[in-house]
């Protein structure tokens, strides 16, 4: 299957500028996603995320599988429990 790769930013006060990048499975269905603040050294994962369904995908900028798979393999996923 064939997927694409968004991403949005903003500004984090006291700690930089966030990025989520989104996996997206046909027009806007969110398959995972991952959210990272370089500055702090942070990349939070979500491999079932709470939203399914992305809004307006039109406002995102392009991202990569390349992007997306380098930061997922160096985040940390949710705690259970």
């Amino acid at each position: 299957m064939s997927y694409k790769y968004l991403k949005t930013s903003q500004i984090v006060p006291g700690q930089g500028m966030s990025f989520t990048l989104y996996e997206i499975e046909g027009a806007d269905g969110i398959r995972r996603m991952l959210t990272t603040i370089p500055e702090a050294g942070k990349i939070s994962l979500y491999p079932n995320p709470p939203v399914k369904k992305l809004f307006a995908p039109e406002r995102c900028d392009a991202s990569s599988r390349d992007e997306f798979e380098q930061l997922w393999d160096r985040g940390d996923a949710p705690k259970k429990g």
